[in-house]
């Protein structure tokens, strides 16, 4: 049994909206797909989606052997757990999707989430390199109240069944902490791993890709954005590392079009983003001794404030605006910076608006989860949306009820 641990994060209650759970897995990469593949199948739902035809099967095969073989092998233990041969060219093994519901053919999603800073360890009171995140999403069914369909009955809200996932393998690949949900086998927002190394995921409207689409299988081939950030905990030790991996990749989008963001122990960082005209694979380094900021829109093409378009004040959630937020309070804060001062920046754009239309942001939008991490330590701590509390006087912002900060490390 390669499970060492799947309980609660915290003893939560029937009206909390996150309610995670903290799953270790240790084994063979095989032996950690066959758990998760059998953990999937029989406590979340999960179906594995088919290929249109068998030669994707068989071409992503061909890919993770040369280029993923610790995915390869946890496939093998996948397909081993739905009772499906080794050479099956009918489903694919390399996610293990639940609480999505409404697959079409895909389309865009018109809507901006998640915010991101890496603070300048040149500056930071310890020397080290602190990150925060929000990560923002409707509190609804995806994709089918999304897309104005009514859900099957007993259907989750996304991200409800949050999960933070700490793969131990044995024989190679380095030890890995996935956050966030959707998929056992890869948890789409925070990554950290044993060497510092942090990545994640945020919302690139900009970007290519066919949002709400089949999440694997269908006519897909190398790897998702979701997946990249999963392999690159497995191999890659800091974020030159990383960007070599990015730059041999072939990579696809469904659920969502995103951009990732990266940093490392050293204090690298940069934003790995795809240009939606020529599909160029783009890297937005963080500038020695200034911070780096990342919201909604493509960096390679609006890097600094100078750049912006007119930018509305009492449009919160606007992605232009949040930049201007999080830079005008970064210059407010006295040298040097604590860690505490990287959640501060994120809590001064929280997102849960009494009127989201004045905000640009969406009735049932709210910032459903906070990561913050110290990167001379491989650990991240995590805080999750419980639920609204009513308005604040003189804002247009809603209180919210949120869990306290759990750590989970190494």
């Amino acid at each position: 049994m390669a499970i060492l641990r799947n309980e609660p994060v915290f003893p939560f209650k029937d009206e909390d909206y996150c309610k995670p759970r903290h799953i270790i897995v240790e084994g063979s990469y095989e032996e950690i797909g066959y758990d998760l593949g059998k953990l999937a199948r029989e406590e979340y739902g999960t179906k594995l989606r088919k290929y249109r035809d068998p030669v994707y099967a068989q071409a992503k095969r061909d890919y993770l052997e040369r280029n993923w073989p610790e995915r390869l092998a946890e496939s093998k233990g996948v397909l081993r757990a739905f009772d499906l041969a080794e050479d099956d060219n009918t489903f694919d093994p390399t996610n293990l999707m639940y609480d999505l519901y409404g697959e079409g053919e895909g389309g865009r999603v018109n809507f901006g989430a998640c915010t991101g800073l890496v603070l300048p360890h040149e500056k930071t009171d310890t020397g080290a390199p602190f990150v925060s995140r929000n990560a923002e999403m409707v509190k609804m069914v995806l994709f089918d109240e999304m897309y104005g369909k009514k859900p099957p009955a007993g259907a989750h809200m996304c991200f409800t069944r949050d999960v933070v996932v700490e793969k131990r393998p044995t024989g190679g690949g380095y030890r890995n902490i996935v956050h966030g949900g959707l998929d056992l086998l890869n948890p789409m927002i925070d990554a950290i791993n044993e060497k510092g190394l942090f990545m994640a995921t945020f919302h690139d409207p900009s970007t290519y890709g066919a949002e709400g689409a089949p999440t694997s299988g269908y006519v897909w081939s190398g790897v998702s954005l979701i997946q990249l950030m999963n392999q690159v905990m497995d191999q890659c030790a800091t974020v030159e590392e990383a960007k070599r991996l990015i730059l041999r990749s072939h990579l696809y989008q469904s659920i969502f079009v995103l951009h990732l963001m990266m940093a490392d122990a050293e204090g690298n960082a940069t934003v790995f983003e795809i240009d939606g005209t020529s599909g160029a694979y783009l890297f937005n380094d963080r500038v020695e001794g200034e911070p780096l900021f990342q919201t909604n829109h493509p960096l390679h093409e609006y890097p600094t404030p100078d750049t912006y378009p007119d930018v509305n004040m009492e449009a919160e959630h606007n992605t232009f605006t949040r930049q201007v937020i999080l830079r005008e309070k970064y210059q407010q804060f006295e040298m040097p910076l604590k860690r505490s001062n990287a959640t501060d920046l994120t809590d001064a754009v929280h997102v849960a608006f009494q009127n989201p239309e004045i905000a640009e942001s969406s009735s049932t939008m709210r910032t459903i989860f906070n990561c913050n991490a110290d990167l001379s330590k491989p650990e991240i701590s995590i805080r999750w949306h419980l639920g609204d509390e009513g308005p604040i006087a003189g804002t247009n912002h809603l209180k919210t009820r949120e869990s306290d900060f759990y750590t989970f490390g190494f």
